[in-house]
């Protein structure tokens, strides 16, 4: 009897572990699928519109002028027959050698499904390369058009647009200094916590040292063009937000047509603490 009693309330742990096991084995098979069945809409939709960009262009060189007028939003219908033509005359004849996706990205209501697709697309031709920018416009069951532009190049967008360090301009290697600087300093606490702290303190301090806080500005490295990562457009011009995530604080990405471009945000904490070490070293 006593050891009934010993025993029951191990048993009935066991018992609940393997319940509590088996319920969060199941919930989480179930944000799976759910996840699964999320995102396979969307990837459907972009499918569906890249394939209605390439049939598009398509009719281009076909030369056929009233389908493709077909596929315009009335928006920008009112482009003339003889830019067509002209847009045709680019892709020329020839089948393309390859077709590469640039980019692909979408916004739209989960409501409705209404909303926008933007498309990139490089079309390897004969002795050029052929850019095709296009903004695919759905509504209800209808897709049309929004945007549809053609830029050909000499060289592929890899090569064109491909990272170099030399023959920049100030703003490009200013920038660059700054980017380092933000990393070195970041590197400096990270070294001082890790020297001065032991256990959590010290691995939450190492983990808390990269992230940004504000704002993230960018440079592309191209252009010398500079803007804000977080910053929104609307009607009344652009919205710059005080605060922000950023993590890790300073890194590099690639436009959509993967132009690069560095982007840093001011480590607040990592700062923060050097300054804090250094007062209180003069203690």
């Amino acid at each position: 009897m006593i050891s009934d009693l010993f025993y029951a309330p191990r048993l009935n742990s066991v018992r609940m572990r393997r319940i509590c096991g088996t319920i969060a084995l199941a919930s989480m098979m179930a944000c799976l699928a759910v996840a699964a069945l999320a995102a396979e809409a969307p990837n459907s939709r972009l499918s569906d519109d890249i394939a209605l960009t390439k049939a598009t262009i398509a009719l281009l060189a076909a030369r056929d002028i009233a389908a493709v007028r077909d596929r315009l939003d009335p928006a920008i219908a009112q482009v003339s027959d003889d830019t067509l033509r002209q847009m045709s005359d680019q892709i020329g004849t020839s089948e393309p050698a390859s077709i590469e996706t640039i980019r692909a990205s979408e916004t739209h209501r989960l409501q409705t499904g209404d909303g926008n697709s933007r498309i990139v697309l490089e079309y390897a031709l004969t002795g050029k390369w052929l850019v095709v920018d296009a903004v695919v416009k759905t509504e209800g069951a209808s897709k049309r058009l929004y945007r549809l532009f053609l830029t050909p190049n000499g060289l592929p967008l890899r090569q064109l647009n491909a990272f170099h360090l030399f023959g920049k301009g100030p703003v490009q290697y200013l920038f660059l200094a700054g980017w380092i600087a933000v990393i070195v300093l970041t590197g400096w606490a990270i070294t001082i916590a890790f020297r001065r702290h032991s256990g959590w303190r010290r691995w939450a301090l190492i983990a808390a040292m990269p992230l940004g806080l504000t704002p993230s500005l960018a440079v592309n490295w191209n252009t010398a063009q500079v803007w804000v990562l977080e910053a929104v457009n609307n009607p009344n011009g652009q919205v710059i937000p005080i605060f922000a995530l950023r993590y890790p604080m300073a890194l590099f990405g690639y436009t959509e047509t993967r132009v690069p471009y560095l982007y840093v945000s001011a480590p607040l904490i990592a700062l923060g603490y050097l300054i804090w070490q250094r007062s209180w070293s003069h203690r």
